[in-house]
């Protein structure tokens, strides 16, 4: 009797454990999904997030750059490596944007060209540095000017301020203001030896502002060249260039035709 009661006590024991191994078991499994259904439901989330903010842009531009980017997959590996290179370009700027500016080395004549054509109500320039021979008719110079051209025509006021030293030095400025003029931008032509001290004082930029809320503002090395460009749509960035602007321009004549 003792025997069987050993044998039945050994059984249950047994079936106690082996329970006890199935169920942490069937726990860890259970958790394990739980947590790869969470994991899902993240990513399914996250997902429905990104193509609500898709839905949000304006016209066809990102089903056209993933059609695009799968389209050339099957190029050349160079091929391929250019367009990561500049969907990973593309994605690095607007990330910058996120916090209202962004920075690059040189003159980014992309920006300024995609800017004038975003533009609905105005554009403001200061100009410091002019090439002699610059006609404003070829090259980037041309696409800028046409752009202009474009915003004057869907009704945006466009000026335009080249600043000078000497008097002397605006007689080179004259197939340019007049190139300008055709178009319909308001050129006008800074002396600085004319100018109130006050209006001398502090760093002459080249800048634009765009629709009054975002600057581009280039900066040069101490050789004269194109070091960085900016664009900024912080208020307190882009103030002191309206400022700035509006005070130059109202301290300057039309330029002379």
């Amino acid at each position: 009797m003792r025997l069987l009661v050993a044998v039945v006590a050994a059984v249950l024991c047994a079936g106690t454990v082996l329970m006890v191994r199935v169920t942490a078991s069937v726990v860890s499994r259970l958790n394990d999904l739980r947590q790869a259904v969470d994991r899902r439901f993240a990513d399914i989330s996250a997902a429905t997030r990104l193509f609500a903010q898709v839905e949000k842009l304006r016209g066809d531009g990102v089903p056209r750059l993933v059609d695009a980017a799968e389209a050339l997959s099957a190029g050349p590996g160079i091929l391929r490596e250019f367009v990561y290179a500049e969907i990973d370009r593309l994605a690095a700027h607007l990330e910058n944007l996120t916090d209202s500016v962004a920075e690059c080395p040189g003159e980014n004549h992309d920006w300024l060209l995609t800017l004038t054509r975003c533009t609905r109500k105005s554009i403001d320039a200061v100009t410091t540095t002019v090439v002699d021979d610059y006609s404003g008719s070829t090259g980037s110079a041309g696409r800028y000017l046409a752009a202009q051209g474009e915003a004057i025509e869907r009704g945006a006021s466009v000026r335009r301020l080249f600043v000078v030293q000497r008097s002397a030095q605006a007689a080179a400025l004259v197939p340019l203001c007049t190139a300008q003029r055709q178009v319909g931008v308001q050129v006008r032509v800074a002396v600085l030896e004319k100018l109130p001290p006050s209006l001398r004082r502090g760093a002459m930029t080249d800048f634009v502002v765009f629709d009054g809320a975002l600057s581009y503002e280039v900066d040069f090395d101490p050789l004269g060249s194109y070091c960085s460009t900016r664009i900024d749509a912080h208020a307190h960035r882009v103030e002191p260039f309206v400022s700035r602007f509006d005070l130059l321009w109202n301290a300057t004549e039309p330029a002379d035709s």
